[in-house]
């Protein structure tokens, strides 16, 4: 996926800020960058960056870990199926809840073995002066957040209001992009068949 670099990132701050930031400035604007990166990441579970749909994973006393060697880590669970979902018409689904562990799936004294999980990767914000993947869909909220909280810590208070509602805009045009929301209502639509009724209560 398309991705831009911190290069990019400051060379917009600093033109919305009107500004070239001091040496000494930029670690408080990076700091800055990071939190609305954050943000961004937690405006939607669904973000296809960061959405895997149906990854096999193991199952150890009907508990999934967050971490599996050679698997991304999960950062938050949003469905797991008894058989690969949306390969076949019926998936049974999981009831599940979430401890320090891991999921625990609630089925009765069932160790699967294995289940297929769709999760939104964990992701930390880290991003930093060498930084080539900042995620294009997170761009320009960056940009314009971390220029309305410029303005906020430069006293300029109507000033970053404003700036904060063009941010919030953007992000909300990211969030109705048509992938984005046809994704959302396929892989979070949870159809009730009498196979996952039948499988919640085993």
């Amino acid at each position: 996926m398309t991705v831009r670099t911190y290069t990019d990132l400051l060379a917009q701050i600093q033109g919305l800020c009107g500004v070239n930031f001091a040496s000494t400035e930029l670690p408080r604007i990076l700091a800055l960058i990071n939190r609305r990166a954050g943000l961004a990441y937690k405006a939607s579970d669904w973000w296809t960056r960061f959405l895997h749909v149906g990854e096999e994973r193991t199952v150890t006393g009907n508990v999934i870990s967050f971490t599996q060697a050679g698997l991304a880590d999960v950062g938050l669970f949003l469905r797991i199926h008894r058989t690969a979902p949306w390969a076949a018409a019926s998936a049974q689904e999981f009831a599940f809840y979430v401890t320090a562990s891991g999921a625990r799936i609630t089925a009765g004294t069932l160790d699967p073995g294995s289940a297929f999980v769709t999760y939104k990767e964990a992701y930390t914000p880290a991003i930093n002066t060498l930084s080539e993947d900042i995620p294009h869909e997170f761009f320009h909220y960056i940009a314009y957040g971390t220029y309305a909280d410029f303005l906020r810590a430069e006293g300029q208070q109507e000033k970053a209001v404003l700036a904060d509602q063009e941010a919030l805009l953007i992000l909300d045009e990211e969030l109705i992009n048509p992938q984005h929301v046809s994704t959302m209502q396929m892989v979070a639509t949870k159809i009730s068949t009498n196979a996952n009724h039948q499988l919640r209560n085993s």
